[in-house]
């Protein structure tokens, strides 16, 4: 298991004050190169950096605060967290999660950068069932790389729209993902296509009840 380094470098996200606590990309690698000797089946850790979904779905919150103004959101395979952390500046109550425990370390020590005090970082994987937490407002930001998880994440999706929450999903034009995109298409209200880092990204908009 990689756990996170001793030390954080502090990123000053664009928008706002908002503090993102990062890991030493260093450390990072040694651990996981390390881990690797003793488990050569363990997961990358893609967790340990602000990918261009994270940061176009951020700029996207920003824009929309009535999405989660007073709302409950929450945010799955979050890594870093940066979506999560951005709308706990004015929703209601925010889950922030991930499957690996250093993710939650550094989410932690983001949330009490910001001095939040309506987010809660948790761990949890969509192999092992679907959550309990209520929500408004489901983020989810480049989980539709794998072909192996696609069917578990359309099911995540599918199983909040049918509380009648919103979801927001950022990604970048993954092949991998396209059955998945099609699968939903009936519930897609609205799509944001941006550029960013030399990569075309959308933020697909799901409602069942828009």
């Amino acid at each position: 298991m990689i756990t996170t380094a001793a030390s954080f470098r502090q990123f000053k996200y664009r928008l706002g004050s908002l503090l993102i606590q990062v890991p030493d990309e260093q450390q990072i690698q040694v651990a996981y190169e390390t881990a690797r000797k003793n488990d050569p089946a363990i997961d990358f850790p893609f967790w340990a950096r602000i990918w261009p979904s994270a940061l176009v779905l951020a700029a996207y919150l920003d824009n929309h605060p009535e999405l989660y103004k007073g709302k409950r959101v929450v945010e799955i395979a979050a890594g870093l967290g940066l979506p999560a952390l951005l709308a706990a500046k004015e929703a209601k109550q925010v889950i922030v999660s991930d499957y690996q425990p250093a993710a939650i370390a550094c989410m932690n020590a983001s949330i009490a950068a910001n001095a939040y005090t309506n987010i809660e970082a948790l761990l949890y994987n969509w192999r092992h069932g679907l959550p309990d937490w209520e929500a408004d407002l489901l983020l989810l930001s480049d989980t539709n790389y794998s072909p192996q998880d696609l069917a578990a994440v359309e099911q995540l999706i599918r199983f909040y729209l049918n509380q009648g929450t919103q979801v927001l999903l950022s990604t970048p034009h993954r092949l991998a993902g396209r059955d998945m995109l099609l699968a939903l298409s009936a519930y897609c209200k609205e799509t944001c296509v941006q550029e960013l880092e030399e990569q075309t990204l959308t933020i697909y908009r799901y409602s069942k009840n828009l």
